[in-house]
């Protein structure tokens, strides 16, 4: 249960905990989801975050076997899973990139209808939701972290595809420590020739990073809170941006929405009730602790005197 945030190189390597831990070692495997540093490497320009959705159904019809996926769009995949004595069919899709797109719950709502089409739906007990590093070639980044950093691996990019690409991670970096080379490494490395060809889609990316943090940086707001229970709203407290969420109990809760990572302005996810960055997908939860990486440091959680003084107002 600790968050690495940060490595020193001496003679060996040395990881930091969040808790003051440390541990060296000679070889490091950073297999982190996002790499959780932000050494030369540039992954935060190479990969992005994007998210999907799942409901899981009791249904009346036996589900017929099998997995599927459609060919069109929206993406729709179906699979069951056994379930008691019974089963559940489970009912994905709804891709977004994290911290972008329309409320949340949206999402779900899409999905539902899609399995009252197709089902005779009786419950739907549970749904979640998910998100995976997204590679601009659609290939893993796995090998060494940077050419400058040979004792240092990284697994990450499995774009949605983390059952297959996770074996096959764990081989070529078994082969890369144990032999120092892998058959698979010209098309799974990280400084791959081949990510070149896809510098229109490193533009686009990265543009549309840089319009979301000047966007979040720019866009209006209001120092009035009216926020229901169970509500949020993105407001400004002491001259600052913060995102106000008051819980079912009435109490409110109020953090900065600066992401501790590249300074972008968080946005708020209905569904999951967490602070979610729009340019490099970390997950923060209603009181400022990370959630999902790349960001290792949690949100400022505003002060006690400024809750109580914003309690205070009538709503």
């Amino acid at each position: 249960q600790s968050r690495i945030v940060r490595i020193e190189e001496n003679e060996k390597y040395t990881i930091i905990s969040n808790n003051g831990k440390k541990v060296t070692a000679e070889k490091i495997i950073i297999a982190s989801h996002y790499p959780c540093i932000n050494k030369p490497g540039f992954y935060f320009g190479r990969i992005y975050a994007d998210r999907s959705y799942v409901v899981a159904v009791k249904a009346k019809e036996k589900y017929p076997g099998g997995m599927y996926i459609t060919a069109e769009n929206p993406t729709r995949s179906l699979r069951n899973q056994n379930y008691n004595d019974g089963e559940i069919i489970l009912v994905g899709g709804e891709r977004h990139k994290t911290g972008q797109g329309v409320d949340t719950n949206e999402h779900y709502n899409a999905l539902i209808d899609f399995a009252y089409e197709h089902f005779t739906v009786e419950d739907i007990p549970y749904r979640w939701s998910t998100q995976d590093c997204m590679t601009l070639d659609s290939l893993p980044f796995v090998g060494q972290f940077t050419a400058e950093t040979p004792n240092i691996y990284v697994a990450t990019g499995y774009n949605k595809w983390g059952m297959t690409n996770s074996i096959a991670s764990a081989m070529i970096l078994t082969d890369l420590i144990t032999k120092g080379e892998s058959p698979w490494l010209d098309a799974y490395s990280p400084s791959r020739s081949t990510v070149m060809a896809s510098a229109k889609s490193f533009i686009v990316e990265n543009a549309n990073v840089a319009k979301e943090l000047i966007k979040g940086k720019v866009s209006p707001i209001s120092d009035d809170i009216e926020i229901a229970n169970g509500d949020a709203q993105i407001t400004e407290v002491n001259g600052q941006r913060a995102g106000a969420y008051r819980d079912e109990n009435g109490q409110l809760h109020v953090v900065d929405t600066t992401c501790t990572h590249m300074g972008c302005e968080l946005q708020w996810n209905a569904a999951e009730r967490s602070w979610d960055c729009p340019c490099h997908g970390s997950r923060f939860s209603i009181t400022g602790e990370v959630i999902e990486g790349p960001a290792v440091e949690p949100l400022e959680f505003q002060d006690i005197n400024t809750i109580k003084k914003l309690m205070t107002e009538d709503f």
